[in-house]
């Protein structure tokens, strides 16, 4: 499996509801606007910990993924890609970037990468780097996951200092389908 990190970490993630929605969950004034940076933070931190959880991009935003060379398959760590845009590759003591023509390879919406022959031929390769974006825009997030973020949001709401013991909670259960599983 290649390795990923997001294009632009600083970039937040597109909310998945919208703040009245989390407000309304919450059962707060949304009126108010310390409790709106409330229900804004908390959502913040429940996608973060799905995430986290699930060892996997959940909400859409664009990858890096970087590996050794190409060998006849890869993985990207995902099982919803959306697109691969670009597949680049730095030969041994280069350090500029080339961009593989797009016929060399292939890609599925679970991640697998298929690179063929014109790939394979490529001597000397030191690192290959994947654009692509992966997980679900704001407005295809699955009902499970919608609903785990309403869980959360609103145990750490409820609970706003530190929990004495961490029991698992619904929302890990809910999510479990959505795991990546780490052979």
């Amino acid at each position: 499996m290649l390795t990923a990190r997001p294009q632009n970490p600083a970039v937040p993630l597109d909310p998945v509801m919208d703040l009245a929605t989390a407000c309304e969950w919450l059962r707060t004034d949304v009126g108010a606007m310390a409790e709106l940076g409330v229900a804004a933070d908390l959502m913040r931190s429940a996608m973060a910990r799905i995430e986290t959880m699930c060892k996997q991009p959940i909400f859409a935003r664009d990858y890096f993924a970087f590996g050794e060379g190409f060998g006849l398959q890869a993985d990207l760590p995902s099982l919803n890609v959306l697109s691969v845009t670009k597949i680049e590759y730095r030969l041994m003591g280069s350090a500029d970037w080339v961009t593989l023509d797009a016929s060399s390879y292939d890609w599925t919406e679970t991640g697998e990468l298929t690179f063929y022959p014109l790939a394979q031929m490529i001597t000397g390769v030191s690192r290959i780097r994947v654009s692509y974006r992966a997980g679900y825009e704001p407005t295809s997030v699955p009902a499970d996951i919608v609903q785990a973020i309403r869980l959360l949001i609103g145990r750490w709401y409820d609970i706003r200092s530190d929990e004495k013991k961490e029991v698992p909670s619904h929302a890990e259960w809910l999510i479990k389908d959505y795991v990546l599983p780490i052979l």
